[in-house]
């Protein structure tokens, strides 16, 4: 409830909304490694042709996104309005995670790319039902600043153990990428039962908010787009976000390539010893960097992180020879923990919606999400594609066991500097933007006042 601004939200509420993260990022995460190397190096599809695929789908969530924003900040259900789709896209997303990763087998390039472009297209749709309710609906659950944070870091936490998920599923399926098929069927029930959690753990505290918006129209999804697009503090945090974030595609799309082809390694030491302590230190780390943020503020904090994370990035992957196992262990290490400031841009989300219904006064939570989460998978398409591009500018020859000296270094060169930039210029870009913990406490009280006016109207009325 907005008028009145709840700020205690008990720990098992908290936990709970944070599970609902669990399948969705196992199967997003999943999606990264995964995706391409099966359907090029397994399947046969050529990779800028499948990069190509999967920048075309991001056309379709340009409007899925924003939209079904904008129809949970308007649905009337005796369930709430965010809880009944968490619901519905767990399931949603359970199936199409399947039928993604079930390509066919011995046909022509028009008919594989042609899957590949319906099944990316359902499954980003199923995703999109389920996640922007649930990323909405935590920035409801509090008012505060500091709650928000822990509302958010609980949910990078089970987001990043839906990562671990990712990572060990398949490995004990069938090991590596031998194991995604299988392992997507385990992490699909995980996207179902975990979405399900979430929409128990946070029964009753999901009714419409007093003065919310009206019925769907063309008009009104007009009118919240433009007030999206009028955000001076949400332009600049969500093109923090996106070049951020195609940083972290671009990092999960090639690491398979890079530890096999440039050090040699074989995948299952890359899971064991690189990958799964990478995902655990993030989650770990989480705790920290809530702290930090009380202490030195969300600007300061999250930049310093995503900065370091950039230029360690940059230096570290092309040094690093064929063979070498302990500098990237250790380096994994330290950018886990770097990798963990990144949630505090998620919650800034919420305190950009509170300033948007202070200076216009409705609150459109929903519709900020879904551009947030269009963002998320523009970044997600677009860093396959770089990819695909990438591997073949590199001279990368798919299924060969051995690879030119030249396409190895250009791999160090893709899963370094190439990636390490973007983290950089995320973290700059994170600097421009205008909101602080005073601006946000200024919003609430402006949205406060309101509340206290509208319920004395009310009480007088009465």
């Amino acid at each position: 409830m907005h008028d009145g601004g709840m700020n205690r939200v008990s720990g098992g509420v908290k936990v709970g909304y944070g599970v609902g993260e669990l399948g969705v990022a196992g199967a997003e995460f999943f999606v990264r490694v995964y995706l391409l190397k099966l359907y090029v190096d397994t399947v046969g599809l050529s990779a800028s042709l499948a990069g190509l695929v999967l920048a075309l789908a991001v056309v379709w969530d340009a409007v899925t996104d924003p939209l079904m924003g904008e129809i949970s900040d308007r649905t009337r259900s005796r369930f709430g309005r965010r809880r009944p789709w968490i619901g519905i896209g767990g399931l949603l997303t359970a199936v199409f995670f399947v039928v993604l990763f079930s390509p066919p087998q011995g046909t022509g390039q028009f008919a594989i790319a042609a899957y590949l472009l319906v099944a990316y297209v359902l499954f980003n749709t199923a995703l999109t039902v389920i996640a922007v309710p649930h990323a909405a609906l935590g920035g409801e659950l509090s008012a505060d600043p500091s709650t928000r944070n822990e509302i958010f870091g609980w949910r990078f936490l089970f987001a990043n153990l839906g990562l671990v998920l990712g990572i060990v599923v398949p490995t004990a399926a069938a090991g590596g990428t031998g194991g995604a098929q299988q392992g997507a069927v385990w992490l699909a029930a995980a996207a179902a039962i975990s979405g399900l959690v979430a929409v128990l753990a946070t029964r009753g505290l999901d009714a419409p908010a007093r003065g919310s918006l009206g019925r769907l129209s063309v008009g009104a999804i007009r009118e919240s787009m433009t007030a999206v697009a009028r955000s001076a503090a949400f332009r600049p945090l969500v093109a923090a976000y996106l070049v951020g974030s195609i940083g972290l595609t671009l990092n999960s799309s090639l690491a398979l390539f890079y530890y096999e082809y440039r050090l040699q390694l074989a995948e299952r030491e890359v899971f064991l010893w690189i990958l799964l302590p990478f995902a655990l230190i993030i989650a770990l780390s989480i705790g920290g960097w809530v702290l930090a943020s009380k202490r030195f503020g969300r600007r300061r904090t999250a930049f310093v992180g995503v900065f370091l994370l950039g230029l360690g990035t940059t230096v570290v992957y092309p040094l690093f020879p064929p063979g070498s196992l302990v500098g990237p262990v250790v380096w994994g290490l330290v950018g886990g923990l770097l990798v963990g400031s990144v949630f505090l841009f998620d919650a800034t989300v919420a305190d950009v919606v509170d300033v948007d219904e202070a200076l216009g006064g409705a609150h459109r939570e929903g519709v900020f999400f879904g551009v947030w989460r269009m963002a998320s998978k523009l970044a997600r398409a677009l860093g396959l594609a770089v990819t695909g591009w990438l591997l073949d500018v590199v001279g990368f020859a798919p299924g060969a066991v051995e690879q030119t000296d030249a396409a190895r270094w250009g791999l160090a060169l893709a899963f370094g500097p190439g990636v390490g930039l973007f983290f950089i210029v995320g973290s700059l870009l994170w600097l421009c933007v205008p909101l602080d913990e005073s601006v946000q406490a200024r919003a609430r009280a402006i949205i406060e006042w309101r509340g206290t006016r509208r319920r004395r109207a009310v009480s007088s009325a009465d």
